[in-house]
């Protein structure tokens, strides 16, 4: 099997336990989901790594996983996933693909609506939204029917949210839509965010977050953005667009005062940021998207308008997004002893936004 295909086996072994007890399940449901997003990411291949003996390497994958990978390549399966899947018909891990259809949704559609055939449960499920038969599935209604429809239809065309992309065709996206957000005085700074900002190997959303004190100037400017196929949502701090290239671009906005723990939030990744936060509470301090708050005094919460501050505030130096991952640099941010980048295309990217 290939990383990819290991990758989506291990998302539906966590939608499984999410479909059987979300609660019961939850530490099985977070091992499995970051054990997906490390393999995915990771630019090893599995199955050679398994050769020599090396799947220990694979940060954050504990023992229990790993002895899973080596029953998968050794015998082709995995008993134990096997017990996990079984009630759950297989159209279910074909229906989660699909953006805005979560495990428990795709179960209930594939219950409600007979869907068992993998192979046809995408086209079935387009004729019974045409026949208006979603509708009548307690708790959906109407506009849940014609919101399915409508992604059904753009996953069939290879729009959204659907398939990761690789850096260079990622960053190549975000540079034109960087570029056309700095046309507006209202945007202050544009930066990416999550694994693009991190320069994963391949990414999976662009993210961009602006600081601005304008924030309705920026979203309009943002959804009349010329080379858009449509909005998909439009709110007062947010909104969403698809290109005409079928790609989903998500802009959250921030005010330039508290921009910098945004930044620092959705950049990531999720293991840099639960450490972070484990450090943070051991100084009775708590973190957020808008700020650190001290939990021993009465006192607003504190807004940082840059990363640097944000991180200075916690008693370390500034972290570069590409050394975000977990892998001791929190320490070394705390004893100013983290190594130096090589300037690269990165760097460029992150550094192209309007000051």
């Amino acid at each position: 099997m290939t990383n990819q295909e290991i990758a989506q086996l291990f998302k539906n072994v966590a939608a499984a336990y999410s479909i059987k007890d979300g609660k019961k399940f939850y530490f099985q449901i977070i091992a499995y989901q970051k054990a997906s997003e490390t393999i995915a990411s990771t630019t090893f291949e599995l199955k050679d790594l398994y050769k020599e003996g090396k799947l220990d390497v694979l940060a954050g994958i504990g023992a229990t996983i790993r002895s899973r990978l080596e029953e998968l390549f050794r015998t082709g399966s995995v008993a134990h996933f096997n017990l996990v899947f079984k009630g759950i018909p297989e159209s279910v891990f074909v229906l989660i693909k699909i953006p805005s259809i979560g495990p428990k949704k795709a179960y209930k559609l594939a219950k409600e609506l007979s869907l068992n055939n993998p192979q046809t449960a995408i086209e079935g499920l387009i004729i019974k939204a045409k026949n208006h038969e979603i509708a009548k599935i307690p708790t959906f209604g109407e506009k849940s029917e014609q919101d399915i429809l409508r992604v059904l239809l753009e996953y069939k065309q290879g729009k959204g949210k659907t398939t990761r992309m690789i850096l260079s065709y990622a960053s190549e996206i975000a540079e034109k839509i960087l570029a056309y957000l700095g046309q507006s005085s209202a945007v202050k700074k544009a930066v990416p965010l999550g694994s693009l900002r991190r320069m994963m190997p391949t990414v999976g959303d662009i993210d961009i977050a602006v600081a601005t004190d304008k924030p309705n100037k920026v979203i309009e400017h943002f959804v009349a953005y010329p080379y858009k196929d449509r909005v998909i949502e439009k709110g007062p701090s947010t909104a969403s667009i698809l290109t005409s290239g079928g790609k989903q671009i998500d802009l959250m906005t921030q005010s330039v005062a508290g921009f910098g723990a945004l930044l620092q939030h959705f950049t990531g990744s999720k293991d840099h940021n639960v450490r972070l936060r484990e450090y943070a509470l051991k100084q009775n301090l708590s973190l957020s998207e808008r700020g650190i708050k001290n939990l021993n005094k009465n006192e607003a919460l504190k807004r940082y308008d840059t990363e640097e501050k944000f991180y200075n505030a916690l008693g370390m130096e500034w972290i570069p997004p590409e050394m975000r991952e977990d892998k001791g640099e929190i320490k070394l941010a705390i004893s100013h002893k983290l190594p130096k980048l090589r300037f690269t295309y990165s760097l460029k990217l992150r550094d192209s936004a309007k000051p």
